[in-house]
């Protein structure tokens, strides 16, 4: 049972090289940066897909960005939580993201509004939860 969740979270990117969870428990999205093209992108892949180099390194993206689309998603797979918000999120590195948004109404959400990571139960697999990155709408920032 333990191996079926291990290998889910290694298909899916849940955790290991794309997640990691800072000394202070807050989630850092783990991504890869191109040597060659200077390209960054997510999730950690071993060959560029703008330039194919292979001269790649892990880079560590930002925490924060904002919402670019989304869609509520009302058939979900087995165990899995039904309805769930999934969107595309603008890092604010120049990455984009694909990912469950978490704790918002979905009348609340806009393009563009700041949101942060955060981590969240999506469901479960042979009753272990699944545990994954996900984002949550983060206070505006105000200047003054």
């Amino acid at each position: 049972m333990a191996d079926a969740a291990e290998n889910l979270h290694a298909q899916l990117y849940l955790a290991g090289d794309a997640l990691r969870i800072e000394s202070d428990g807050s989630p850092r999205l783990i991504g890869t940066s191109c040597k060659a093209c200077a390209t960054r992108f997510f999730p950690p892949e071993p060959v560029c897909p703008e330039c194919m180099s292979e001269d790649v390194a892990e880079a560590e993206l930002s925490s924060g960005g904002t919402l670019y689309s989304w869609s509520v998603v009302h058939v979900a797979p087995k165990n899995w939580r039904a309805p769930y918000i999934a969107g595309y999120v603008d890092l604010a590195d120049g990455v984009r993201v694909f990912a469950h948004i978490v704790d918002a109404d979905p009348d609340s959400l806009a393009m563009d509004m700041p949101v942060a990571l955060t981590t969240a139960v999506l469901g479960e697999d042979e009753g272990v939860a699944v545990t994954s990155y996900a984002f949550t709408p983060a206070p505006a920032k105000t200047t003054g």
